[in-house]
């Protein structure tokens, strides 16, 4: 599991928030009432990579993998 220093919510361009991790970014997909579910922000150009969050966003239930050509932002990830 990632703890919190791993995760970081960031305003995007479109005025929600994003989730960052691991030099990954995440859009809000839903949220029920036990977890929020977050998919990689390259989703449409075929990545796969979802991440399950508790609703405070402090640590990550369960995730899925990226495909290979899903690139790591570098920026990103040291800005970390």
């Amino acid at each position: 599991m990632a703890d919190i220093s791993e995760l970081r919510l960031v305003p995007n361009r479109g005025g929600s928030t994003s989730l960052v991790s691991q030099g990954r970014t995440y859009k809000l997909r839903y949220t029920n009432k036990q977890k929020k579910h977050w998919v990689c922000s390259k989703g449409k150009e075929g990545c796969k990579g979802v991440i399950w969050t508790n609703l405070d966003v402090t640590y990550v239930i369960t995730q899925k993998d990226h495909i290979e050509s899903c690139p790591v932002d570098e920026h990103l990830a040291y800005k970390m």
